[in-house]
């Protein structure tokens, strides 16, 4: 009984917590050192989706959504619970940095915010994964991560359900909200979130720090879907 409970145990571990490389199957790693350098640059690399989302800044992709092993890593981090993903897709923002952004964090002391989930999504999931690449790159950066400035208060429907961009824009109306507005006044803010695809989430939610006194808003993403 007990050995079977441990076959059990251990293939639960194999599902959840792949043991493995994403890309060529080492064992013991999540993603290779190997494998995370040759993932895809995304189109238009390093400015990605520059006019569209964020109208007084600027999005950066690390990489593209349309590589099969970016979608499972993401999938598994985001949906899956594994957590350990985090340092080396933080670790894939930070090598790919444009030069323009390490120096702003040098020169500017930018805030970092993790793009937040709402209440009831928080629940379901038990963690967000923005911030879990957030804690990374704010060391890696240097610079302080806030988490009680910006709130989701609206439960939306999930933007992967959602293809046209003005219904994505309209569904995330009102849903963002700020709290403690002096930690970000005349500050530059850099939004973290896992993928963009319309940039309507960044977009959204750059409008409203903006609002509350943000100089400037700049995103920061695994992947560009």
């Amino acid at each position: 009984m007990a050995e079977k409970l441990i076959h059990i145990f251990k293939a639960f571990l194999d599902v959840f917590f792949p043991s493995k490389c994403l890309g060529c199957g080492t064992k013991n790693e999540i993603f290779c050192q190997k494998c995370l350098e040759s993932l895809p640059y995304p189109e238009n690399y390093p400015w990605n989706l520059q006019g569209r989302s964020l109208t007084s800044g600027l999005v950066f992709a690390a990489t593209s959504y349309k590589d099969e092993n970016v979608k499972k890593a993401i999938r598994l981090f985001k949906y899956r619970g594994i957590k350990t993903l985090a340092q080396p897709l933080a670790e894939l923002i930070y090598a790919r940095l444009p030069e323009k952004i390490r120096n702003l964090a040098i020169k500017h002391n930018p805030i970092l915010i993790p793009i937040p989930l709402s209440k009831k999504r928080f629940r379901q999931r038990g963690y967000n994964q923005s911030e879990l690449l957030g804690r990374f790159l704010s060391d890696k950066l240097s610079i302080k991560m806030e988490t009680n400035v910006l709130y989701k208060i609206k439960e939306t429907i999930s933007q992967v359900e959602i293809k046209d961009r003005e219904k994505r824009l309209k569904n995330l109306q009102g849903a963002f909200k700020v709290k403690n507005p002096e930690l970000i006044k005349n500050k530059i803010v850099i939004l973290v979130d896992d993928i963009s695809t319309t940039g309507a989430t960044l977009n959204e939610a750059k409008q409203v720090l903006m609002q509350a006194g943000a100089k400037r808003v700049i995103g920061l993403v695994v992947a560009k879907g």
